[in-house]
Parts: structure tokens; sequence; C-alpha cells
């Protein structure tokens, strides 16, 4: 009876705890179909009068095109520079026997725990001195490089699951060090690449200091800036407007989660099924 009670009350606090994740994303749709007024006096209600042209008063209020491409250029960059150099860095480190491989992932651990606040004044000299601001490039390298860390420890944590017999018979068909980790151990560890990849995608959309400080021109500024100076610009008389505006920023992130939720949960077992 206990363990029944128990059980229930689990249950009964996971789906409120799953329903307040999912109130605000309900409050951004529900409140990006209201009018100018109703907002006030219908706040969490549903619209007595659904007023869809919010969405298009937000495409027509800013460059959203240009803010959305220049977001999946960085998010794209982010991604696959990352998992490439992450992956790499964390199979030279786990199976590979050199002498610094402890200190390496001591040194990149240390990554975790610097804050970007720190740093970014010298990197703002850094790529101006090297004539990278307001490159696509001068902003995927500094994402990519604070991202690196998370990538490296989790592909190592896989990596090191993983039975040496695979390169040893690798290593017995011919393969080289480039063709046994591309052709053999990349498409074992693929569940941690989709859970890298989705984690990152999510990140490098919803970036904003960097963006905002390394990147001073409008055309290639990405969306969460753009969606910032858009707010400025309105301010907040017109909360419908600025509903539509956020799911429509938000709706790539949730789109990708919901493809890659079941890899994420694929990754968390794969561990110790391999072992």
């Amino acid at each position: 009876m206990k363990k029944k009670l128990s059980k229930f009350i689990i249950k009964v606090l996971l789906i409120v705890l799953g329903l307040s994740f999912i109130f605000p994303l309900y409050w951004m749709l529900n409140l990006s179909f209201k009018t100018k007024s109703e907002v006030y006096v219908n706040t969490f209600g549903l619209p007595r009068e659904w007023v869809f042209t919010n969405y298009p008063d937000v495409l027509k209020s800013y460059n959203f095109f240009v803010y959305f491409k220049n977001s999946l250029i960085y998010t794209v960059g982010n991604v696959v520079l990352t998992i490439l150099v992450g992956s790499m860095l964390a199979y030279c480190i786990t199976r590979m026997n050199w002498k610094y491989s402890k200190l390496a992932i001591s040194y990149i651990s240390i990554g975790l725990v610097i804050p970007v606040q720190v740093v970014i004044i010298p990197l703002f000299i850094m790529l101006r001195q090297l004539r990278l601001q307001n490159t696509y490039i001068g902003l995927i390298i500094p994402q990519a490089a604070f991202a690196l860390s998370s990538c490296v420890l989790m592909l190592s944590a896989f990596f090191r699951s993983l039975p040496m017999e695979l390169e040893e018979a690798a290593c017995i068909d011919g393969c080289n060090i480039y063709q046994t980790f591309f052709r053999i151990m990349v498409p074992v560890i693929k569940p941690a690449i989709a859970t890298q990849t989705v984690l990152l995608f999510m990140g490098a959309w919803n970036e904003f200091p960097l963006s905002y400080i390394l990147v001073t021109k409008e055309a290639y500024r990405p969306l969460t800036v753009g969606l910032a100076n858009f707010f400025l610009q309105i301010g907040v008389t017109h909360w419908g407007i600025v509903g539509a505006a956020m799911i429509l920023t938000s709706l790539p992130t949730v789109i990708v989660y919901l493809l890659g939720s079941e890899k994420i949960e694929n990754a968390l077992t794969a561990g110790a099924i391999l072992k």
C-alpha cells in the first residue's frame, strides 16, 4: 500500500513538474494570438478573438529571415566544428597511449568553469586585430571553443567504454588510424554524437553574450540579438507581437529537441549496453 502511494505521489509530482516546463511555451503561443488590449485583460486564458496577423507583422517589422540565416550559419558551423574536433580529441585522449593524456583531459575540464564574461574583452580585441570581427567564422570559432569541453568529456566517456578488440580487429584488417576512427569508432558512438548535436544546436541557437558583443554589424547578427533589439524598438506595448516573435525564434530548437529526444535517451543507456 505504501509503495503504491509513494509511486502515485511521484507520478503526480512529475506531471506537475512537466506541466511547469510546458507552461512558458503555452503562454508564449497563447500570447501570440491575442490583441494588444486583450493581453492585459485576459493574460493566461485562451484568446477571445484569435488574431493571426501578429506573425506577418513580426516578419515585416524586423529582418527575421536575415537573422534566421545568420543563426543557422552560426549553429551549423558550431555543431560541425565542435563535433569534428571534439570527437577526434576525445579519441586521442582515451584510446591512445601518450604521456600527457591525463593532463590534457584535466586542462580541457577547466573550460567548464571559465565563464564567457571573463574572456570577452581580450577575445574582442583578438578578433579585431585578426580582422575576424563581424564575420561568420569570427563567431563560430569562439562558440565552438566554449562548447568543446563538454563535448570532449561526454564523448571520452563513451570511447572509454568501448572494448579494445574493436581497434585490434580493425588493425588486423589493415585499417590505419583514420579509417579506424571514421569507419569503426564513430558509427559505434552515434548515440553520443546525436545527443551532442542536439545539445550543441540548442546552445548555439540560444547563445547571446558572445553574439551581442563580438558582432556589431546588423547584417551578421543572429536571431537572439535581433530579437533583443526588436523588443527595444517596439517596447512592451504590444505583447501579441512579442509572443509571435518569441515563438518564431524558439521553434527550431523545439523541433530539434523533439526529433532528438529519443537519441538522448539512447545515449544515456548506450554506455551500460556497450559494457
